[in-house]
């Protein structure tokens, strides 16, 4: 569940927030001119390797509040020059949230793991397409409450998705292929419909980016529908935000990577307000994070 960027497309605050930020240094003098002119036109790497870390007032996901408070959040990602990627995601969570059962008087889940892996291109158009497999895992094995006769299930969910791009627009289609977080025919929750599952729960999701002349300041705007399949918890959320990248003063070179910002998200066309309990609407998350 979790916010996305252009390589994870999973978490839309992640997403939302920042795309990884790489740096770089060069050093030349005369004496090495020719080592210098032998390392320009060196290859590139065949493979990447970043890492992400950051502070976020809320974790934010489709116009929902995972986790009522502070979330710290990062990541570890993977990128081959062919285009293919693989990584894995963190944050936590408020454990009312996922896997709490009450009726046992114990907690949920108090941390999110996303494990995922695609294939990005962009051609010479500008178009660029994303395929991305993710897999939401709550590794504490906290299980939902559940009708009585059936055992309880956890919340694990594995989503597709396909993004298209063109410029500063970013469309994204995403098919939930397992049941919407373990939510299925056996569940006591009374929003499951006609005793079936809840597989194929779809997100449509259409994002712009854009560098505006003032301040070196990124904008970002995005609108998303959320249709839970045989659920009560379809509706459309939608986010507006600034973030900018900066670097931190050092005794010696500033240390680059770095991002802040802010994002204002709320919910609208909402089928039933009671399905996500007061944690969706209205939110303004602030976060700063740092990539390397």
């Amino acid at each position: 569940m979790k916010a996305l960027n252009w390589i994870t497309n999973r978490h839309v605050l992640s997403a939302l927030c920042a795309a990884p930020l790489l740096f770089s240094s060069a050093f030349a003098s005369a004496e090495d001119a020719a080592p210098a002119v032998a390392a320009a036109t060196a290859p590139a790497p065949a493979y990447t390797l970043t890492y992400n870390l950051g502070m976020y007032s809320n974790y934010i996901f489709r116009g929902v509040n995972y986790s009522t408070g502070p979330a710290l959040q990062g990541g570890i990602d993977w990128a081959h020059s062919s285009g293919f990627y693989l990584g894995t995601w963190f944050s936590n969570l408020d454990p009312d949230l996922f896997g709490q059962n009450a009726t046992l008087g114990s907690k949920g889940d108090h941390v999110e793991t996303d494990f995922y892996a695609g294939y990005a291109h962009t051609f010479e158009n500008g178009f660029g397409v994303n395929v991305l497999g993710n897999y939401y895992a709550y590794l504490e094995g906290r299980k939902q409450p559940t009708n009585n006769n059936f055992g309880a299930h956890k919340a694990d969910s594995f989503e597709g998705s396909i993004a298209l791009s063109y410029k500063w627009f970013t469309y994204t289609y995403y098919n939930m292929f397992t049941d919407y977080y373990g939510l299925n025919k056996t569940d006591a929750n009374l929003e499951v419909v006609g005793n079936r599952d809840t597989k194929n729960s779809e997100y449509h999701e259409l994002k712009v980016n854009y560098t505006l002349p003032v301040a070196d300041l990124n904008f970002m705007a995005k609108v998303g529908r959320q249709t839970t399949t045989n659920l009560q918890g379809d509706q459309s959320d939608f986010a507006i935000g600034l973030n900018r990248n900066f670097s931190m003063p050092g005794a010696g070179k500033p240390t680059e990577g770095f991002n802040a910002g802010a994002i204002y998200s709320d919910t609208f066309n909402v089928k039933n307000q009671d399905y996500y309990a007061g944690i969706n609407g209205k939110n303004l998350m602030f976060f700063v994070k740092r990539s390397w």
